[in-house]
């Protein structure tokens, strides 16, 4: 299995993401997963080291991740990593959890869901017949669009940094970006408002 799906697979379950970052429950996994390919090792610097700290710091304030890279690459490099070792294990979180710049898309399917008045069409990276990988999904009510999430599903979760977009009141369509955990978006979500206004909501953050 590839790093990143190796990753990915790690995060299954409803407390899979968490139980990433617990080195008694996932240390060596993904190492297993990759038939030993080293580049485990460099993830596992970034979730057990010096970085751990400002990894969880980005993942509560998603938006922002740039500003957050810049510091957890100096911390990899004061862990012994060279620079482009460091680079790359930041690299592979960013893939695996479709951070901008670094999504990447492999072969798409579309999946439709109806119930009621509701359906939702997802269009994207499917596993088992289910949303697994990069995609985007749109919610649809009384035939109308209502809302857009493009994220990364693991499983048919969402799990990774979210571009959403809602429709209020049939007229005002704002956007919300931040990093969702099952689901639910943690720690801040930028909105960006119809009339161009940006402002932070703050939710509950992730810990670890």
């Amino acid at each position: 299995m590839d790093i990143i799906n190796g990753v990915r697979e790690l995060c299954k379950g409803e407390n899979g993401f968490v139980n990433m970052f617990d080195k008694a429950k996932s240390g060596g996994k993904l190492g297993q997963l990759t038939d030993g390919d080293r580049e485990a090792d460099l993830f596992e610097t970034l979730l057990y080291g010096s970085a751990r700290e400002t990894l969880v710091e980005m993942i509560n304030d998603a938006y922002n991740f740039k500003q957050y890279a810049v510091e957890a690459h100096g911390l990899l490099v004061e862990d012994g990593l060279d620079a482009m070792d460091a680079k790359r294990a930041l690299e592979i979180f960013f893939i695996a959890f479709g951070f901008p710049g670094y999504r990447t898309m492999g072969a798409q399917e579309t999946i439709v869901d109806e119930s009621g008045n509701s359906k939702t069409v997802y269009e994207g990276e499917v596993k088992n017949g289910k949303p697994h990988g990069c995609g985007s999904r749109n919610f649809y009510y009384e035939g109308k669009w209502s809302a857009l999430d493009e994220c990364v599903w693991i499983d048919g979760i969402m799990i990774g940094y979210d571009y959403a977009k809602e429709l209020e009141f049939d007229a005002f369509e704002d956007q919300k970006i931040g990093f969702v955990i099952n689901d639910r978006f943690v720690g801040n979500i930028r909105i960006i408002a119809s009339d161009g206004e940006e402002f932070d909501d703050g939710g509950t953050k992730f810990t670890v």
